[in-house]
């Protein structure tokens, strides 16, 4: 059985790191969270219990799976400049279209938008 106030909390984690891309010039377009930082973003439940929860969410169609690196060009050394820059993959969860749709979101993203006007007036 799943938890939902853990699942709930979980989607909340992915929500809340989406819209912390937005306010950095240097981030990614999308967040993508390993599970190892989604359970020290939490610090309960157990590996387990938030992988449950991530298939859930996953079924639900809210978030997916995937993999954010280097080009295929920088890692096979096609481009020796940018080896040098180069990191391993981050493989974790993201949103999806239908993820952004949720009135969850949606309200984070109302309050984002009113922290930022507040701190532009001062």
């Amino acid at each position: 059985m799943i938890d939902s106030g853990l699942k709930d909390r979980i989607f909340n984690i992915l929500i809340n790191c989406q819209i912390s891309t937005y306010t950095s010039l240097y981030a990614p377009n999308e967040a993508v969270i390993p599970i190892s930082n989604i359970l020290s973003l939490l610090g309960d439940g157990t590996k387990y219990s938030v992988r449950k929860c991530l298939k859930s969410l996953m079924q639900d169609g809210v978030i997916c799976y995937k993999s954010m690196g280097c080009p295929a060009v920088v890692s096979y050394g096609e481009i020796p400049e940018l080896v040098y820059d180069a990191a391993p993959p981050i493989n974790g969860y993201t949103l999806t279209k239908k993820g952004y749709q949720t009135p969850e979101w949606k309200n984070a993203y109302k309050e984002w938008e009113k922290s930022m006007e507040e701190w532009a007036t001062n």
